[in-house]
């Protein structure tokens, strides 16, 4: 009896400490759909270790194109803003999660482990996570189980943990376009008139440096600063 009235005690407690902070960051419920494209976590495929793969999902554009012809779509797999991407953890007896401390909304992932989401195709089973991306713009995600995910910061009332600063793990992107969006050159030279609604993925997504401004490098799928490979 006295147990119950201390956990009684405790539960109004909580209830009369009011909303939750700005920085509570609760694990998002997986989405409902089909996805657009998937991404392997932890697979081992031609003999090599993945931890993310592939590098960048959004649509490339031809940036530098020869003298006289317009910025274009130039391969890659375009993204809209409410298609789902589907994360997948082929050991799902190892803790992988899938976390973005710079993007245009919040993406947090539970815990990719076993029976998390968990089915079999063919001979691999995994554990899966499926996020609709809802805004356009650049989402960098990583792995905060896989090295320094940037200065941990735990609420000292929740207990619920968010970092804060840069992460030294393996960084992926998923690009997302405005339906409609404008490729121009003025928007990559960032000149586009008020008001034009220029495309997100513009120099960020690559197969060659032809998909970077002049000032970037395209490196395992992404434009990076040619001297910091940032």
């Amino acid at each position: 009896m006295r147990a119950r009235l201390l956990l009684c005690f405790a539960l109004c407690l909580a209830a009369c400490k009011g909303p939750l902070p700005e920085d509570f960051r609760p694990v998002q419920d997986s989405a409902k759909g089909e996805p657009r494209v998937s991404v392997s976590l932890n697979r081992i495929l031609s003999g090599r270790y993945r931890t993310i793969a592939p590098m960048c999902i959004g649509q490339q554009y031809l940036v530098r194109p020869p003298s006289g012809e317009p910025v274009q779509p130039a391969g890659g797999l375009a993204m809209r803003p409410g298609q789902i991407v589907e994360f997948r953890n082929y050991q799902p007896e190892v803790p992988t999660n899938i976390t973005s401390l710079s993007a245009p909304a919040p993406l947090f992932s539970p815990n990719l482990v076993k029976p998390y989401n968990t089915r079999t195709e063919g001979k691999e089973t995994f554990s899966y996570w499926r996020y609709a991306f809802p805004e356009p713009g650049v989402y960098e995600y990583f792995d905060t189980n896989m090295g320094d995910p940037g200065r941990k910061v735990v609420d000292s009332y929740y207990g619920t943990v968010s970092y804060i600063g840069e992460s030294d793990a393996p960084k992926a992107v998923v690009c997302v376009d405005a339906p409609g969006c404008v490729a121009s050159a003025e928007c990559v030279s960032g000149t586009a008139p008020e008001g034009t609604t220029c495309c997100s993925c513009l120099g960020v997504c690559c197969e060659t440096d032809a998909n970077c401004t002049t000032d970037k490098t395209c490196l395992r799928g992404r434009c990076v600063d040619k001297e910091t490979g940032q």
